[in-house]
């Protein structure tokens, strides 16, 4: 979930981006070393060796304490669907049996099932497919379970009954809990006031060009700009500072993953009868309830971690640091 953190944090991203075009390990745009953070100043920025003072740069991402907007999050806080994980499992028919098929070298995803083509209702058994299966350890959890299978390799059979057999994946349902904005301040430090212009200009087209940047949680957050001003109370002791103000909305949004509807079934009643179809309430094959959470926690988790700034993360003092 975005939050006032996280998303100063994304725009710390965004200005790292700008300042080095070619990645953390390549030259800046000013060829000088800048250190771009996620906070402010530290006592060793100011007196140690690898300083201010020793021709390095600082560019600083704070909250600012100026006013905010207050915005409004849609009434009813209404649940809509979001991305969807789609299965790496698939089933296929053969004969009166099922095959697992799980291409080689990919890691399982998804909810597999199976079923009898009985008359009435028929009896069902999932297995949540975890990222270390492999197409013969899925057909014999699914096996175990089902009444009178035996499984060969990865095909399923009962001997006499025709089974069917479906893979669904995972999907996302979120909804917007809070909408709000807030406001941030993008400083530059350094202990020449030529490249405090230089900077400063660069980065401030750079971020002039931008109406949206992504947040770490996979959101948008609108980005607007709010003014500029130089804090020059320091220059007896060769600091020059100047500040960007920035206003940026967006949505606190909570989550919800879910596997697909893998089957379905009812019963109809009349005078004195009662009629059933499709199928049982599916077991869960060789797994607990927690397995099976577990194995859609996985499955969310790969897809999360395609990040939105892939190589770039925060050291403890809140300093962006290159993970490649």
């Amino acid at each position: 979930m975005a939050d006032a953190s996280s998303v100063g944090q994304a725009l710390a991203y965004v200005c790292a981006g700008i300042i080095y075009p070619n990645g953390l390990n390549a030259a800046s745009l000013t060829g000088r070393q800048t250190v771009v953070r996620r906070g402010w100043l530290l006592p060793s920025d100011l007196f140690t060796a690898q300083n201010i003072r020793n021709g390095i740069d600082f560019v600083t991402v704070t909250l600012s304490s100026h006013d905010s907007r207050v915005c409004t999050e849609p009434l009813g806080r209404p649940w809509r669907t979001g991305e969807q994980i789609g299965a790496t499992v698939s089933v296929g028919v053969e004969g009166d049996g099922v095959r697992v098929v799980l291409p080689s070298g990919i890691a399982a995803t998804g909810v597999i099932g199976i079923w009898n083509s009985a008359v009435g209702i028929s009896s069902c058994v999932a297995y949540a497919a975890r990222q270390d299966d492999n197409a013969s350890k899925i057909a014999a959890g699914l096996a175990d379970v089902f009444p009178g299978a035996v499984v060969d390799g990865s095909l399923i059979r009962v001997p006499g009954i025709q089974l069917n057999g479906r893979v669904v994946g995972y999907g996302q349902s979120y909804r917007i809990t809070r909408r709000q904005g807030q406001r941030y301040r993008v400083s530059i430090w350094t202990a020449d006031a030529t490249v405090r212009e230089a900077l400063g200009g660069q980065l401030d087209a750079a971020l002039a060009e931008l109406s949206w940047l992504a947040t770490p949680d996979g959101g948008q957050a609108q980005i607007m700009f709010c003014g500029v001003e130089d804090v020059d109370t320091m220059q007896n002791q060769a600091l020059y500072r100047r500040d960007y103000l920035y206003e940026l909305i967006f949505d606190a949004i909570q989550t919800q993953w879910s596997p697909g509807m893998l089957s379905g079934g009812g019963e109809i009643q009349g005078a004195g009868w009662v009629s059933g179809f499709g199928t049982s309430e599916a077991s869960i094959a060789q797994q607990s309830a927690t397995e099976a959470l577990e194995a859609m926690a996985a499955a969310v988790s790969a897809r999360q971690g395609a990040q939105a700034y892939p190589g770039l993360s925060v050291d403890r003092f809140g300093t962006v640091i290159s993970t490649v």
